[in-house]
């Protein structure tokens, strides 16, 4: 009897160590995918532990495919690639997101297009508001010209002039935070209705200390109610605005609740859904304008040759954005948004800040479809979680020489074939805004907006480093969102009328 129980004991610990240990890591066609660490076949500690709080490993991850090749396999059930084809296969072809984007990023307890996992819904919702974000109609919209007038001239432009005279510090990277709620608020709401953080410093403390407390997981449930509190009582004013307001109407809200008012939907549930994505948009316009321009500006203050070269490219548009001080609404002027948009090293400063410095450098995790996939040649089960990350792209020494310097002049073309074809192929490599159905909605109004705030900036002034501690290449966190680890950026500036 003792005998047989042993047997069994023995013929059970043998089918669990094949089940587990030997069919992972040598038989199944998963095993074949090379491995980040030899344990990740059957364990997910050593990925975790390279992941402390919520961190997302960025510099692992570039080691591994350095060492390892396009496509590595972190975890029992996780796969970061980084490969064109893998990039085509998993953001368009049907790889549904991930349950942590439901979880992270839901608002009001209704989903909206980031938190939305499935892509029929996802699809739905965003063929209701995405033709307001197309770039043809941000060039030609007289709303966010008229708000950018009132932005730049009125808002940003006066403390920056007064604090030029004054030889005064400015928080750059708190008037960043400004101009991307601003800027977005007005576009979502009218500019009657936006924000004022530019010029309201109690107020967008209070709001951005709400904001890092959501990110940062303190007192979330008290910060996340007042976000929420706040931008719901935008959308409520923003529902009591005339449609022909004379300064600006609230393109977005006014879109996506027209919209929904062809639907079933209950006012109540109307209310919720426009709330949910009119904050998500919030979100990623603060997210995006603070890492980008952040990094625009120290890059910019840290290369003065460069600085002057942008000045003369922006002094050249047949409308360049001249500040000055009490000019008329008549002779504030903006550049045609089609030319300002065509200006080579304008362009390739901006593409150069999001290929180094991407606001988000995280994998972007989907799941693989039930039947399983194949990716770069191997055979991947279904139920495992893929992703891309932007950084990891973006620093491919194959395609981005000296991938890790700041180098806006690999974007200039000097019309010669070999030029033509780098420049082409580093584009399809550039992932700021992600690619597919699910790539980011607002990215045609995100760089409009980072070129008239940078145009604004580097017209009329000359900017100097203060204090950059925290913001070097490999100091963006190690989070969703890439901010500086320091999260501050001290700089002066000088207007160019004073420079000799």
């Amino acid at each position: 009897m003792l005998r047989l129980v042993l047997i069994s004991a023995v013929a059970l610990l043998a089918g669990l160590f094949y089940k587990y240990i030997i069919y992972p890591a040598c038989i199944s066609p998963f095993s074949k995918v090379p491995r980040a660490h030899f344990s990740v076949p059957f364990t997910s500690i050593w990925i975790r532990w390279k992941r402390p709080e919520g961190t997302n490993a960025i510099q692992t991850l570039l080691a591994a495919h350095n060492k390892h090749g396009p496509i590595v396999r972190l975890s029992p059930d996780e796969l970061s690639v980084a490969s064109l084809d893998g990039l085509r296969q998993i953001y368009t072809g049907g790889f549904e997101k991930a349950q942590e984007y439901e979880d992270k990023f839901m608002n009001y307890g209704i989903p909206n297009l980031v938190s939305m996992l499935q892509s029929k819904p996802h699809s739905v919702q965003k063929r209701m508001v995405s033709n307001v974000y197309s770039k043809s109609s941000i060039q030609n919209s007289a709303d966010l010209q008229t708000l950018s007038k009132v932005l730049l001239f009125e808002s940003m432009f006066p403390p920056l002039q007064s604090a030029a005279q004054e030889d005064a510090a400015v928080d750059a990277y708190g008037l960043s935070q400004a101009l991307g709620s601003d800027f977005v608020t007005a576009f979502l709401f009218g500019i009657d209705n936006c924000t004022n953080f530019i010029r309201d410093l109690p107020a967008r403390r209070k709001f951005m200390a709400n904001y890092w407390a959501k990110k940062d997981g303190v007192d979330v449930k008290r910060a996340n109610d007042e976000l929420e509190a706040h931008i719901l009582s935008l959308c409520r004013a923003a529902e009591t605005l005339p449609g022909n307001s004379p300064i600006s109407r609230p393109v977005v809200h006014a879109q996506l609740f027209s919209q929904l008012s062809k639907t079933s939907i209950s006012p109540q549930q109307k209310e919720l859904v426009v709330a949910s994505e009119m904050l998500d948009h919030v979100f990623a316009s603060i997210d995006t304008t603070t890492v980008t321009m952040t990094y625009l500006k120290w890059e910019l203050s840290r290369n003065p040759g460069l600085q002057s070269a942008l000045r003369k490219e922006l002094l050249n548009l047949s409308s360049p954005l001249v500040y000055t001080p009490n000019a008329s609404q008549g002779e504030r002027r903006l550049p045609d948004p089609k030319e300002l948009d065509s200006l080579p090293l304008l362009n390739a400063v901006l593409k150069e800040v999001l290929r180094v410095y991407p606001p988000t450098p995280a994998l972007l995790d989907r799941v693989t479809p039930p039947g399983g996939a194949v990716i770069e040649g191997y055979a991947i089960p279904g139920g495992i979680r893929v992703g891309t990350s932007a950084k990891v792209m973006h620093l491919n020494e194959e395609v981005f020489s000296d991938a890790g310097s700041f180098v806006p002049e690999r974007w200039l073309s000097d019309g010669k074939e070999e030029s033509v074809n780098r420049i082409k192929e580093m584009n399809r490599w550039f992932w700021a805004f992600g690619s597919g159905g699910r790539m980011c909605i607002g990215n045609h109004f995100a760089t409009h907006m980072l070129k008239s705030i940078t145009a604004a900036i580097y017209t009329n002034y000359e900017t100097t480093i203060v204090d950059d501690e925290g913001i070097e290449l490999f100091e963006q966190e190690d989070a969703f969102v890439g901010e500086p680890v320091g999260r501050k950026l001290v700089l002066k500036f000088r207007s160019v009328n004073d420079i000799n």
